[in-house]
């Protein structure tokens, strides 16, 4: 049925749906079942035949089950901050779950060491929520954070703070509850014992982990209870310039097998373009105010704002490459120690230090609004992204531009600019990330997601089909290159090639997995790969 004259409101499913949440939080509109129906990457085939906005467990469960026994499929949608189609529905009859509404800190408990949230927080309530009890997450949140959810980074093993010491976000996780297609609710780790408490993850197999990173294709998240850490009494950032990308994955890679920082991330020479030309006096106002507040009092915080305005943003012009590091520890001497290493380990590939602007000011304000995900001007944004071992990271790289070079003149042509970001992951996994910019209209999804006043700063452009092929094409080759290289990715939803790429005997287990725990193919079908 054509999306535009769908009758959504008169269906029994949407009043059934009703009498569970309330009529106001069951969306039928055409443009919010449009709007929650595409993500970044643009508008996509099929259209939602509601949203739906529940506000408590149950009711979730409740939604679920419904829409199940009406032969609906469920599709959980988090933040909305992702672009490999994770959470656009797979066909028309289906139910789009918008799980912000369960947004709660069930339980701050800092004699066991552990924070129980609901799957809708977004990581900057759940870190301002923290914050009195002087604890946090090992990972602490995506850089979109001010509206991704605990649940949907869960999702997606979402990365960035803390993740070069703690690894992904599923990695900080106890337990979790799921609710799955029939509407019942499961619970793992030690809290799956009938008496037990949510305080240990691996009591029997690993039942939390068949939930994490699976695109909600296996089940809608709930709750989630992580582990706890103390804030960091010293927190200290770096940053240093190579000219060559080799020189600088070594260096990363090399820092990384040493466990040094907790973040550590860089930008090629076209994506530091494009932050310059970003930012402006008020982001740059907003930064300074950040550095005070996160900095240790007001005399210190003064001192860090001012090298931060002193410093400008030209010192990048002279640092093609550019990596930027954050180490935090209970000691201000553990903190100098592990910068110093740091130092040597850049010195030996033949970097330099450059003035740390870029990892202070994140850490004063660690989560960005959603203008980060749209172009200086206005462009269409678009990453694609492959984790590779460290041995390869600078073969994995120079294999991506080698076939960016091979088109090199249409991209040029159609305007299509190429910038990489990278970053490191524990010990053990260097992350290449190529970032599409070319201009065309803005979406719908941008539409929504930017206020007016960020709307009106940017251009409109007219549309570019050509350059938008393109850019499809180039990430599709891009991720059959990084399947035949063996690479992992995280948000993998329906673009990258996980089930194509998988072993037989893997994927068997993989789908009688998916049977048992949605036997009619209900909860998310496609996302995986599989149904």
């Amino acid at each position: 049925m054509n999306a535009s004259t769908h009758n959504a409101s008169a269906t029994p499913l949407v009043t059934q749906l009703e009498s569970i949440v309330g009529a106001a939080r069951v969306l039928t509109s055409d443009e919010d079942r449009q709007f929650f129906s595409q993500d970044i990457a643009g508008p996509r085939a099929h259209v939602a035949a509601c949203v739906v906005q529940p506000q408590s467990v149950a009711e979730l469960a409740a939604v679920v089950a419904a829409a199940a026994a009406a032969g609906h499929a469920v599709v959980p949608r988090g933040g909305g901050s992702s672009y490999t189609g994770g959470y656009v529905p797979p066909r028309d009859a289906c139910v789009v779950i918008d799980t912000r509404g369960l947004a709660q800190v069930v339980e701050v408990n800092t004699a066991d060491m552990y924070v129980t949230v609901e799957a809708g927080c977004t990581w900057q309530a759940l870190l301002a929520a923290l914050e009195p009890h002087g604890v946090r997450t090992p990972f602490w949140g995506p850089l979109s954070g001010a509206t991704a959810t605990v649940g949907g980074s869960l999702s997606q093993n979402a990365i960035l703070w803390g993740s070069a010491r703690y690894g992904v976000s599923a990695e900080s996780v106890l337990a979790l509850e799921v609710v799955l297609a029939d509407g019942s609710v499961l619970r793992t780790g030690a809290a799956a014992g009938a008496h037990a408490r949510p305080f240990f993850r691996y009591y029997g197999p690993d039942l939390t982990g068949l939930f994490l990173g699976d695109t909600g294709a296996l089940g809608i998240k709930a709750r989630a209870t992580l582990r706890l850490i103390r804030r960091p009494d010293w927190v200290e950032t770096a940053s240093f310039g190579f000219g060559t990308h080799e020189q600088m994955a070594g260096a990363m890679t090399a820092i990384a097998r040493e466990g040094l920082v907790s973040e550590c991330f860089a930008m090629d020479p076209v994506l530091t373009a494009q932050r310059m030309k970003r930012a402006g006096l008020a982001q740059d106002l907003k930064a300074v105010r950040g550095v005070i507040i996160s900095a240790r009092g007001l005399a210190a915080g003064l001192k860090e704002a001012a090298k931060v305005a002193l410093a400008g943003r030209d010192f990048l012009e002279h640092a093609p490459y550019s990596m930027h590091v954050g180490t935090e520890g209970r000691t201000q001497a553990s903190v100098t120690d592990a910068l110093a290493e740091v130092r040597r380990i850049v010195a030996a590939h033949g970097g330099s230090e450059v003035e740390n602007t870029v990892p202070k000011v994140l850490r004063g304000m660690p989560f960005v609004p959603m203008s980060s995900a749209i172009g200086p001007s206005g462009e269409r944004w678009l990453p694609v992204h492959a984790l590779v071992p460290l041995s390869d990271a600078a073969a994995a790289w120079s294999a991506v531009r080698a076939l960016f070079d091979s088109r090199r003149a249409d991209l040029e042509r159609l305007g299509v600019q190429i910038g990489v970001l990278t970053a490191i992951v524990g010990s053990n996994a260097f992350v290449l990330e190529p970032v599409f910019y070319w201009p065309a209209p803005r979406t719908l999804y941008y539409q929504r997601v930017l206020d007016e006043a960020t709307r009106a700063r940017f251009e409109d452009f007219p549309p570019s089909p050509a350059a938008e092929a393109l850019v499809m094409e180039l990430r599709g080759q891009l991720t059959q290159l990084f399947m035949e290289r063996g690479a992992a990715h995280l948000q993998i939803g329906r673009t990258y090639r996980y089930r194509e790429g998988m072993r037989a005997e893997p994927a068997r287990l993989l789908e009688a997995i998916k049977r048992a725990v949605d036997p009619d193919g209900v909860v998310n079908p496609g996302s995986l790969g599989i149904r």
